[in-house]
């Protein structure tokens, strides 16, 4: 080789991923089929390795209602989601992959973004609602804000 040409010497070379995937996985969830299917992939990721899957679902109050807020209507937007991400921790546990849910109240990408410091995730994996661009603008999108603003890698599933 040349000098001058090829990989210098200390230069740095992306990581090359040997052996079973280890550390923390973070799955956005709000009980749609692209989120979970999104479940489904990270369990098969963490399939073998040591990993931690974290159910996050995070739920938005309407700014609308009067303070203060009946039990009622702060647990409704949560019953759906628990009973799914339910059948999804009683899998993992089948799998023997360790797994927690999450359940807060907030914006769901900032949720997403503070769980995943929190537990020093090493990717993210979030569903698609398949919103068009146009619907992007106006309504925002959790996924394009997590891809935007995540410093982990962060995977969306249709």
């Amino acid at each position: 080789m040349s000098e001058g040409s090829g990989p210098r010497s200390g230069a740095s070379r992306p990581q090359e991923r040997t052996g079973p995937l280890t550390g923390s996985l973070v799955v956005g969830f709000d009980a749609s089929p692209a989120s979970t299917r999104a479940a489904r992939l990270a369990l098969e990721l963490a399939r073998g390795g040591r990993v931690r899957l974290w159910l996050v679902f995070a739920h938005r109050v309407d700014p609308r209602l009067a303070e203060p807020r009946t039990e009622e209507e702060v647990i409704t937007p949560v019953r759906g989601a628990a009973k799914a991400m339910e059948a999804l921790l009683r899998e993992a546990d089948e799998a023997r992959i360790p797994a927690e849910a999450v359940v807060r109240e907030g914006d769901p990408a900032t949720v997403i973004l503070q769980v995943a410091a929190e537990v020093e995730a090493r990717m993210i994996l979030v569903g698609t609602r398949g919103l068009g661009s146009a619907a992007r603008v106006l309504l925002g999108s959790v996924s394009s804000r997590l891809v935007a603003d995540a410093r982990v890698p962060v995977t969306v599933v249709p």
